[in-house]
């Protein structure tokens, strides 16, 4: 086994969209330049095919081909092990690929319950038949233009429903058709699918038909049994073995809140890797922390962004923002979020509420008749719960926070009684309960708030993300300091995050609105003009703040115009208001871009800003990137570095953020000079890491202001470290009638 390697800084690479293993092996000597101590890469698995993320894994005990394979990987693995760098892996136990691609999934479609691989996958086969709803009408209707038909043979009968080929039960109808007959009319394929284990249906009208346990609401992705000892040794074999071999030196969990028992599933893992460091992707709320018994190094670095942020945003700045943007956004963020809750529970999550009052009605030891005075019970409490989960599928007693959320709603027998579930004892009931509900109450509070209210919330998009909240205020050094010292104290070897694959912006993006706050009157006069647009335009008020504030991120952007196209259609589809991924108003979509695109234009040809304003504000830029470059680098932690990130990177949501990198440009030095010295900056800092991980990740934090810098002091066993930063300086500003009107 080789020695481990100190963990000084990650760099999270995406893999897939033109980046392969071998690719991921010609970047280990840039890796080595920067600083970086462990490669991180997404995902690897085998996925489905045309995957552009790889979280929709097929097999998760062997390498994607598409990626070059095993034997890629093993190139991969030797090379970092000569290049003295680590790999981190992404893994994905929560779900995996539903689609007949997915051999284990294929097996199960084909043979229904009977299947030896029908419990790796959390389906109720009390409710029916496993559903595909992927129709675009009925199958029928498909018939003609060829989009249905027979395939295989009679040894492997199976039927094509336009790209993809669903395994057929091998009765002697499918055995017929697919051998001697070869043809199929609506009345033969009516009889042919009423033998199936699976149905097919409209996407739009059949969602209630759904009986497998999907990530949030993507059906494309279905629940996998964990909890089950057989299930984790199985899909955990590859990741097992390559640890043992020394190939892997850290894991990186994929939403744990999914899984039914994740403390269990936490321990059962450590368990297997030893002491080889686990990261969990887990969102926390203000005043909320990681499970103390979890056995893990940490969270992957969303509760950093968040204070960071806090951090570097002017509190008059906000001010402004939030002063200008009355009745553009929503008064009351909680209120909108609860209101969106109970429009996904009625709408999208019926399904899985579905499941959560049958899981309830056992339980309780009650009959059918009370169904729906349970499924008003749980859409009462899932409609307040405070967090993601509360962990009582663990045995975890509820916190503070929950306690006071769900008090008023336990005055109301029938929440009573599913409260006292949550809290009971070790009951096989019981825990199926808890665990189906906080599985809703994990994807509720995602779709509710990270992917519909951030997209109405929209006055300040930087506390727009993940791990953030629209109505958080800013913190000075003080709490920032002590955030970090208690970060070192619980969680001292955590990613630290600025930009991720999931975030909605990235740092840099972010920092470009950041530093819009330290010109207060320019907010207020932008911010002003925007909605005179807007009603200008019969555009509402809030997507022309939003399309402002996309178009100052994007003013620098070369291919800004057809990125914005493709943004706003994204972002208003996500905030449902509007537009809607399954119903989209492209009209209302094409004006809100069209406002945003003469935005762009208008700040690319200075008419948006006051002549005298435009180069303190780019220096107001310059300052926040640094400083958050900074303040990352230095404090307590693993710093976690994203793809492209080492130089001034502009991302938006996904999947902008997953844009080609041009690393030849980086190594050649041809880059502007604020990217230039950016990583400058990265490589110094990442360096004196180097020399001294455990000062860095360990150390005691304090972070100070003067006049116009921050002061990062690290100390650990008789080493100190500090490091000035400079800080963003607010401006007043004098002639507000520079800042142009309509038009």
């Amino acid at each position: 086994m080789p020695q481990a390697i100190p963990f000084v800084a990650t760099y999270r690479l995406q893999l897939r969209n033109c980046v392969d293993l071998d690719k991921a092996r010609e970047l280990l000597p840039w890796l080595g330049t920067l600083g970086i101590s462990h490669l991180y890469l997404s995902p690897p698995f085998h996925a489905a095919a045309g995957s552009t993320h790889g979280y929709d894994v097929i097999d998760p005990t062997r390498i994607d081909p598409a990626l070059g394979g095993e034997e890629a990987f093993e190139r991969l693995s030797q090379a970092a092990t000569l290049a003295g760098i680590g790999i981190v892996i992404d893994i994905v136990p929560n779900h995996m690929g539903f689609t007949p691609e997915n051999p284990w999934l294929a097996d199960v479609l084909r043979h229904g319950r009977d299947s030896a691989h029908a419990g790796i996958f959390d389906i109720d086969w009390e409710a029916g038949p496993l559903h595909f709803p992927v129709l675009d009408g009925t199958i029928e209707d498909l018939l003609p233009a060829d989009q249905v038909a027979l395939a295989g043979d009679g040894d492997d009968p199976r039927l094509r429903v336009y790209e993809r080929e669903y395994p057929l039960r091998p009765t002697d109808l499918s055995r017929h058709l697919c051998g001697a007959a070869r043809s199929l009319d609506a009345p033969t394929l009516r009889a042919l699918l009423a033998e199936q284990h699976w149905s097919l249906g409209d996407w739009r009208t059949s969602a209630d038909s759904i009986v497998h346990r999907r990530f949030f609401n993507i059906t494309d992705l279905i629940g996998v049994l964990q909890e089950d000892p057989e299930v984790f040794a199985l899909t955990h074999r590859w990741i097992i073995d390559q640890v043992d071999a020394g190939h892997i030196q850290g894991l990186r969990v994929d939403h744990i809140d999914g899984l039914a028992r994740p403390g269990g599933y936490l321990q059962r893992l450590r368990d297997a890797v030893g002491d080889t460091p686990i990261w969990v992707e887990k969102i926390v709320k203000a005043g909320e922390e990681l499970p103390t018994a979890w056995p893990v190094e940490g969270m992957s670095g969303y509760e950093f962004i968040t204070p960071l942020t806090r951090l570097l945003t002017s509190p008059e700045g906000l001010a402004a923002v939030r002063e200008t943007s009355t009745d553009a956004v929503p008064r009351d963020y909680g209120q909108e979020v609860r209101k969106v809750r109970q429009e996904l529970l009625e709408e999208v999550f019926t399904p899985e509420l579905s499941r959560v009052t049958g899981a309830a009605l056992a339980a309780l030891a009650l009959g059918e008749q009370t169904r729906p005075q349970i499924t008003e019970a749980i859409c009462r409490l899932a409609t307040i719960w405070p967090v993601y989960r509360s962990y009582a599928a663990d045995l975890a007693s509820f916190t503070p926070q929950i306690a006071e959320a769900i008090g008023p709603a336990a005055e109301d027998p029938m929440a009573a009684s599913l409260i006292d579930l949550l809290r009971a004892p070790d009951d096989m009931l019981a825990r199926k309960f808890a665990a189906r509900f906080e599985q809703l109450t994990g994807a509720l509070t995602a779709k509710s708030e990270e992917d519909t209210v951030f997209f109405r919330s929209v006055a300040f998009l930087p506390l727009c993300e993940v791990g953030a909240e629209p109505e958080l205020d800013t913190i000075d050094a003080a709490g920032f300091a002590a955030a970090m010292a208690r970060r070192a104290d619980l969680t001292p070897l955590a990613l630290d995050a600025v930009s991720t694959h999931d975030t909605k912006r990235s740092a840099d993006a972010r920092a470009v609105l950041i530093a819009l706050g330290y010109f207060p009157d320019l907010v207020r006069g932008l911010y002003a003009d925007a909605r005179r647009r807007a009603q200008e335009a019969g555009v509402p008020e809030q997507w022309a703040l939003y399309a402002l504030q996309t178009a100052l991120m994007l003013r620098a952007e070369p291919d800004a115009a057809e990125r914005i196209d493709a943004h706003i259609a994204k972002a208003m589809r996500e905030g449902k208001d509007m537009s809607r991924h399954e119903a989209p108003d492209e009209a209302a979509e094409a004006a809100v871009a069209e406002l945003c695109r003469t935005l762009h234009r208008e700040l690319a040809a200075g008419a948006l800003l006051p002549a005298h304003l435009r180069g303190e504000f780019e220096a107001a830029i310059e300052t926040v990137v640094l400083a958050q470059t900074a303040l990352q680098l230095t404090a307590p932690g693993i710093p976690d570095v994203y793809q492209g990130s080492e130089i001034l990177a502009i991302g938006l949501t996904d999947p902008d953020n997953r844009r080609p990198i041009d690393w030849n440009a980086m190594a050649s030095g041809k880059v502007p000079p604020l990217s230039a010295r950016k990583l400058e900056l990265t490589r110094v800092l990442l360096d004196r890491r180097r020399e001294r991980p455990d000062l860095f990740a360990r150390g005691t934090y304090a972070l100070r202001a003067d006049e116009d810098s921050w002061i990062v002091e690290r100390a650990w066993q008789g080493e100190a470290f500090s490091l000035r930063i400079p800080m963003p300086r607010l401006r007043s500003m004098h002639c507000l009638k520079e800042v142009p009107a309509t038009g």
